[in-house]
């Protein structure tokens, strides 16, 4: 027999759309996140700890799957001609890749293998250089299993270019002015953000600290995250073909 489904207090509807306006948050995932919530031991219906569990799985969701499609940003908002100021409630939006363009892909690339054998040498791995909070300490450790060598080489931090999406449109973002919480070593791709009155020019979205919100997370891309700044570095040094397809969403 189908087990019937539990209905999603209106209290806790409201919530989600009142702090997700845009896009809304997708009913399915909304009632599948629900009764997994409710499951978990001490969470209660309708309370704070619900709410905050729900956020969390949404911060760790892929925007493809936990939103709505039909109700998302212009499909042609990231085209060459597209001359837009986003209006009205802040539109969330996830990272779906990020590289630091103020600075020559070589040099960058330098960066990143001496950072990557400094972590090896330590006896940590480059896939949790994701979260910098929590791998601080690795770092730090990795710099006092490599006598002589020196703190752990960071990458030039000059002007981050970002791919952006609401979960079904894909379009480019670019620093105007510096967001010190962003860096090309510790975001990692699937960094949930608002964008409000953010000006898109010639289809790039001009992101400073006044117009973006930031929520934080990450989704399953995230566990690529690596293999995508090597490839990106590749191709802007001439190594590999620009690839002609967007990040597939997932």
């Amino acid at each position: 027999m189908d087990s019937v489904a539990v209905a999603v207090p209106a209290e806790v509807v409201q919530w989600v759309n009142r702090n997700f306006p845009k896009p809304s948050v997708d009913q399915e995932w909304l009632q599948g996140c629900y009764e997994w919530a409710i499951g978990q031991d001490g969470v209660r219906p309708n309370s704070q700890k619900l709410l905050e569990t729900i956020q969390m799985q949404l911060l760790k969701s892929s925007l493809s799957g936990s939103m709505d499609s039909t109700d998302g940003l212009p499909q042609d908002i990231g085209h060459l001609n597209s001359n837009v100021t986003l209006s009205g409630v802040p539109t969330l939006v996830e990272i779906i890749s990020v590289s630091e363009v103020g600075s020559s892909a070589f040099q960058l690339d330098q960066v990143r293998k001496a950072r990557e054998e400094r972590l090896r040498a330590g006896g940590y791995d480059e896939h949790g250089e994701g979260d910098e909070e929590d791998n601080l300490e690795g770092e730090e450790e990795a710099d006092l299993e490599v006598e002589g060598e020196g703190p752990l080489p960071k990458y030039p931090r000059s002007m981050l270019a970002f791919v952006l999406s609401e979960g079904t449109t894909q379009f480019q973002g670019m620093e105007y002015k510096t967001i010190p919480q962003l860096s090309l070593a510790h975001t990692p791709l699937g960094f949930k953000l608002q964008l409000k009155e953010v000006r898109f020019i010639c289809g790039v979205a001009n992101l400073e600290p006044d117009n973006v919100i930031l929520l934080g997370g990450e989704s399953d891309l995230n566990q690529h995250r690596d293999y995508y700044l090597r490839q990106n570095l590749r191709e802007r040094m001439g190594y590999a073909a620009p690839s002609t397809a967007t990040v597939p969403l997932r």
